[in-house]
């Protein structure tokens, strides 16, 4: 049952979840097509390979880095929060699910610095942390919408004020 004070929130609600959605199928869109989703093509996207690559550039990686860490966890925060405010989330599942976004994220953007100067068999890793840290945000918005979501059904016939049997005449 979605807590009655949400009701005036729910159009910014459902228009900030629907662009975090589409912001997340660009993403995805983007790294299938510039990374790949096999290992040997994230690391021949950072190492270099083919006949025009080059290996990826400290100053290139930063470039794409430093913004993502820092919108990244801004997305994450506001959207666990909206859950948290939104839902009647058990605390453990809650924080379990939180440190997976976070850590899924954080793996994400440290991963291709260590394919590229650590060891090129960690693709496997930035791929897993890329797949975990879209699973988790859709598990995110799809909670987050079912608890703005109106009651339907049972739900709405429950909430309606129910006649209190009085002293039979």
């Amino acid at each position: 049952m979605a807590d009655p004070r949400l009701r005036p929130f729910r159009g910014p609600i459902a228009a900030f979840a629907s662009m975090v959605a589409l912001v997340m199928a660009t993403g995805a869109v983007l790294f299938a097509r510039k990374l790949g989703l096999r290992p040997a093509d994230v690391e021949a996207f950072y190492l270099g390979g083919g006949e025009m690559a080059r290996a990826r550039s400290l100053a290139g990686m930063l470039e794409v880095a430093v913004p993502h860490l820092l919108a990244t966890p801004i997305v994450l925060f506001v959207t666990l929060h909206l859950v948290a405010f939104a839902s009647r989330a058990r605390r453990r599942p809650f924080a379990v699910l939180a440190g997976m976004s976070f850590g899924c994220a954080l793996a994400g953007i440290a991963g291709g610095f260590a394919i590229r100067w650590v060891w090129p068999g960690l693709a496997v890793v930035k791929i897993a942390a890329f797949v975990g840290l879209e699973a988790t945000m859709l598990l995110w918005l799809g909670l987050l919408v079912t608890a703005i979501a109106p009651p339907t059904g049972r739900e709405a016939r429950s909430d309606e004020p129910q006649a209190v049997p009085g002293p039979a005449r």
